[in-house]
C-alpha cells in the first residue's frame, strides 16, 4: 500500500556558480499545493550537481562537481544528516570520488554509488551513520563508440543499484554500453556481463518498474527510452522494445536526461530537453513502449525532475529557466498537468523529495 503525506520536503541542487549555488531546501504542502523555500545550504559542498536521500531519509548524499584537491580536479561525495521535523542538514564527512565530473549518486544501504562522467570511471563509497568510510573501490570504463563530438571515450552517467542490491549498474553515454557489477555487502565486483546499446544512442540513467521485473534506460543521444526484463537474481537483462520519447514530427535539437517509474502505474516518465517537455510512455507486460505524451515541462532544459512516492506530483527543475514546476498527476490517465506553481531557483539541475513526519 502507497502511503500519501500531506507535506513533503523538496532538496533541489543548484549548479549556479558563485553564493547563488548550493543546496536549497523547500517545504511542498500536498493540499494547498504550494512551494516555499525553507533555506539555502552552502557550508559543506562546493558546487553540487545531485543528491539522493538515503532509504529511511535520515541521510543526504551530494555528488559535488568540485572537490577538495584543485590540483587533481576530483569531485567529492558529502553525506549529511538530516532531520526530518526540522530539515536540518549536517555534514558528516566529505571524501574523494576520485574522478572528475562527479554527476550521480545511486544508493545500497552500504554503498554510495558515483559516476565520473569525465574520468570515465565510477566508484563505489561504503558509508554508514558516521559518514564516508575506507575502502572505496574504483572501476575503470574503456571505448568508444560513433558520435565523434560525444563519444571519444568512456562517459558513465550513472551507477544504480539493481531492485535487490545484488548488482549495480552503470550506464556509459561514452562507451554505449551499460556495465553490471556484482555488489555483495560493501563490495562490488568486477563488470560480470555488459549490454550493448545502439551505437550512438547514448545511455544515460536507468529505472526499475515496482515489482523489479523491468528494466528502463533512456539514451540521452538519439532520444530512445529502451525496456528490458530483468532477472535480478543472476543480474541479467534481456532487451524487450525500444521507442522515441520525441512525438514524430519533432526535428529540433533534443537531448533526453532524467527517468522516473510510477509507483504502481505501467507508465515511465522522462525529460527531454530542446522539447522541453516530460515524456509519457507506456509499457505493457511484454515490454512494449507507446509514448502517450509530451508535456511541456515549464521552463527550458528540465535536467532532473522526481515523481512523489504516492504518485501524484512531479516536480520539475529547469535549469536555463531558473525555476522548479509543480505538476499533479491525473489519476486516471498518469498525465502530468500544470499547476502554475513554481519556486524560482538558479540554475537547478536535481530534486529529490522526502516526505515531512506527521505532527
Amino acid at each position: 500500500m502507497i502511503m500519501t503525506a500531506a507535506s513533503y520536503w523538496v532538496l533541489i541542487v543548484s549548479f549556479a556558480q558563485g553564493p547563488t549555488g548550493g543546496l536549497y531546501l523547500a517545504q511542498f504542502d500536498t493540499k494547498a499545493q504550494t512551494l516555499t523555500q525553507v533555506q539555502h545550504i552552502t557550508e559543506g559542498i562546493n558546487r553540487p550537481i545531485f543528491a539522493r536521500f538515503s532509504a529511511d531519509g535520515t541521510q543526504l548524499f551530494v555528488a559535488d562537481d568540485v572537490g577538495d584537491d584543485p590540483d587533481s580536479r576530483n569531485g567529492a561525495l558529502a553525506i549529511f544528516d538530516f532531520d526530518q521535523k526540522t530539515g536540518k542538514l549536517t555534514l558528516k564527512g566529505r571524501t574523494s570520488t576520485q574522478g572528475r565530473s562527479s554527476c550521480y549518486v545511486g544508493l545500497t544501504d552500504k554503498l554510495a554509488l558515483v559516476a565520473n562522467y569525465s574520468q570515465g570511471n565510477i566508484i563505489a563509497i561504503p558509508y554508514d551513520k558516521t559518514g564516508p568510510l575506507p575502502g572505496a573501490m574504483t572501476f575503470e570504463h574503456q571505448g568508444s563508440s560513433v558520435n565523434t563530438r560525444r563519444q571519444k571515450g568512456p562517459h558513465p552517467h550513472s551507477f544504480v543499484p539493481s531492485p535487490s542490491g545484488r548488482f549495480a549498474l552503470s550506464a556509459d553515454l561514452g562507451t554505449d554500453e551499460v556495465y553490471i557489477y556484482p555488489v555483495h555487502g560493501a563490495k562490488v565486483e568486477h563488470a560480470s556481463s555488459v549490454i550493448k546499446m545502439k551505437p550512438g544512442a547514448g545511455p544515460r540513467h536507468i529505472a526499475f518498474s515496482p515489482d523489479g521485473k523491468m528494466m528502463f534506460i533512456v539514451n540521452e543521444l538519439d532520444g530512445t527510452l529502451c525496456s528490458f526484463a530483468w532477472d535480478d537474481t543472476k543480474g541479467q537483462a534481456e532487451r524487450l522494445d525500444c521507442n522515441p520519447t520525441l512525438p514524430a514530427d519533432f526535428t529540433g535539437q533534443n537531448t533526453a536526461a532524467d527517468i522516473y517509474t510510477h509507483p504502481f502505474r505501467p507508465l515511465v516518465y522522462t525529460s527531454n530537453r530542446g522539447l522541453d517537455s516530460i515524456a509519457v510512455s507506456a509499457c505493457d507486460k511484454a515490454g512494449k513502449l507507446t509514448l502517450k505524451a509530451n508535456i511541456p515541462s515549464g521552463g527550458g532544459h528540465p535536467r532532473g525532475f522526481t515523481i512523489t512516492p504516492d504518485g501524484r506530483f512531479i516536480l520539475v527543475a529547469n535549469r536555463d529557466s531558473d525555476n522548479v514546476v509543480l505538476f499533479t498527476v491525473d489519476p486516471e490517465t498518469g498525465l502530468p498537468a500544470a499547476t502554475g506553481k513554481t519556486l524560482t531557483i538558479p540554475k537547478p539541475m536535481c530534486i529529490t523529495t522526502q516526505p515531512r513526519p506527521r505532527k
